[in-house]
């Protein structure tokens, strides 16, 4: 029997799985599922330009088979008026390298995109923290998370990357009947007007979604 086959997540706390229990994470569930040995190199509060930064370490030296990508959550917020934290060219230009740094070893990227958050009051959940006045072009700080989800597909059609849109994804189980409120962190839930980081469902939304990715990976390398 040969050796296990190895899946590093890369990525911030949506990929390091804070708030939740550790076989909970997407990651956790994607290793039992496909029976691959996992390495979560996921640190909160990372921008992609960050995680750019510790690459070699935390990733490349790892030898990983398989590596999730999923960036933007700490890339697109304001800094300022209209100025996002990494702009979206840079955010471009960081998605690009990062897959071309993970296909230099043979290892096989998946695009992520990112889920929708609860932008709230000025006084609770996204606006909270984060002034809503600075948000004006395009307006909502989740027309800036789509923009960056956007960005993502477009690198991935442009590169030829394997895409797995948890957004869509996710928009699609809300359409369905499936509640915010269930996905994300909230006061409800978890005491916490939180609104952006995902429950164990959420996680479970992305397991699903990056899970048929890399079956289809996976199926090919059999054929």
């Amino acid at each position: 029997m040969g050796a296990m086959r190895r899946l590093v997540g890369f990525g911030d706390s949506l990929t390091a799985g804070v708030f939740i229990q550790p076989e909970e994470s997407f990651l956790y569930r994607l290793g039992q599922r496909f029976s691959l040995e996992t390495v979560n190199a996921g640190v909160p509060g990372n921008t992609s330009t960050q995680g750019l930064k510790r690459m070699k370490e935390d990733v490349l030296d790892r030898h990983p088979d398989f590596c999730t990508v999923v960036f933007g959550m700490n890339d697109h917020y304001a800094i300022g008026p209209n100025q996002p934290n990494v702009s979206v060219e840079d955010f471009r230009l960081n998605l690009e390298r990062i897959i071309q740094a993970l296909r230099t070893i043979k290892c096989v990227p998946i695009l992520c995109t990112v889920h929708s958050i609860l932008e709230g009051t000025d006084t609770s959940y996204y606006y909270g923290r984060h002034p809503r006045v600075w948000y004006e072009n395009p307006v909502g700080a989740q027309a800036w998370i789509d923009r960056y989800n956007e960005m993502v597909r477009e690198v991935s059609l442009k590169t030829d990357t394997t895409l797995a849109d948890v957004a869509e994804r996710w928009r699609n189980e809300l359409l369905s009947g499936v509640k915010l409120g269930d996905l994300l962190r909230t006061m409800e839930n978890s005491g916490s007007d939180d609104g952006t980081h995902p429950t164990a469902l959420g996680h479970a939304v992305y397991a699903d979604c990056i899970g048929e990715s890399l079956s289809a990976i996976l199926n090919e390398l059999i054929k």
